[in-house]
């Protein structure tokens, strides 16, 4: 017995060191995980401008680029996008004039497609497509009958077709567009990629003042001349998700009979105090404490965009007649657009 054990022990661990190798064989055999080619990430956001003069621009990014990354994106896209399509809403329909080029002037190949009631929007030659970090700015007119939220469901592909293969994810919310149309030729329309309703009324027994007698000097006084004919007030609707970006809401209305020039009107713009800073007003102040209709509120004239952060004017221009949008919506119609949070509740 003593003369057998070494041998058995021999001949374990021969046995050992024959299934040690033949381990060692079938790992190097075996596709190495750490080495396996990882998956492509095509992400892209979408947002939504203009509408309340009969044209929209959607603006497309394949996300990428310098840090940080675009908002609403979570890693740089490692393929280049070569198609896009946008869903026109009801009653929106057909869009015409359609047109899609990069900030830096190459024109893509765009069709409005009237049995699917999309446009439909190809990088040219197959080609050129879009790189990560990189944008496309895609045009078209619609109907300026436009009364609710409306959303412009926006898909894209890697490959130079529509539905085409390798898909891309949109991580900001679908591109949204929300207009109502008022009394005497006053519209409202409000863009960006928020998903949800936003309220629109006009009127209304209580609202921001911002004349001269509650404050406001000169500027007041020319606030009570030169304002919007009706008074806005939007809510966001029960189902609204707001977004990280600032959205445009547009005032239209026809300049009145006794003239004037579009720079001359003002906004008296507010907000609820509630979960609110005073924004910055016109004139470098700062927005005053009100009570609207028994509800704390941050109450002021707003600036220009060049001069003080949202809320604030991005817009302001006179229409001059017939043709193109946006200077062409009709003769003498007042055009400003506020840049703002259309999650708060506001009057102006």
């Amino acid at each position: 017995m003593s003369v057998l054990r070494p041998l058995l022990s021999m001949r374990g661990r021969l046995g050992l060191l024959a299934t040690a190798l033949l381990l060692m064989a079938a790992l190097v055999a075996a596709p190495s995980v750490s080495g396996a080619k990882p998956a492509s990430v095509k992400q892209f956001i979408a947002s939504l401008s203009g509408g309340g003069t009969g044209s929209f621009t959607v603006t497309v990014t394949n996300c990428g680029g310098p840090v940080p990354l675009p908002d609403d994106c979570t890693a740089s896209s490692t393929i280049a996008l070569g198609a896009v399509q946008i869903a026109i809403p009801t009653g929106l329909q057909p869009a015409t004039s359609v047109s899609a080029r990069t900030p830096s002037g190459t024109i893509w190949n765009a069709s409005y497609n009237d049995i699917t009631k999309t446009v439909d929007v190809l990088a040219p030659g197959g080609s050129n497509k879009l790189n990560p970090g990189q944008s496309l700015l895609i045009t078209a007119n619609v109907p300026r009958t436009c009364d609710g939220t409306k959303e412009f469901t926006t898909k894209a592909w890697g490959s130079n077709s529509i539905s085409g293969t390798e898909p891309f994810e949109i991580k900001s919310s679908q591109p949204t567009l929300t207009c109502a149309i008022g009394p005497n030729g006053q519209t409202e329309t409000i863009t960006g990629d928020f998903q949800g309703t936003i309220d629109v009324t006009f009127g209304g027994e209580t609202g921001p003042d911002c004349s001269s007698e509650a404050g406001f000097g000169d500027l007041g006084a020319q606030w009570e001349v030169y304002r919007l004919p009706t008074q806005v007030t939007i809510t966001p609707g029960s189902d609204f998700v707001a977004g990280d970006d600032p959205k445009i809401s547009t005032s239209e209305f026809p300049l009145p009979a006794g003239g004037g020039d579009s720079s001359w009107f003002l906004i008296c713009f507010a907000v609820p105090q509630a979960g609110h800073t005073a924004f910055e007003t016109r004139g470098g102040g700062t927005a005053v404490p009100q009570t609207i209709g028994g509800i704390p509120h941050f109450v002021g004239i707003l600036a220009s965009c060049v001069d003080a952060p949202t809320p604030c004017v991005s817009e302001q221009f006179l229409t001059t007649g017939p043709g193109a949008p946006p200077w062409g919506t009709g003769a003498n119609r007042v055009h400003i657009a506020v840049r703002m949070d259309p999650g708060d509740p506001y009057k102006k």
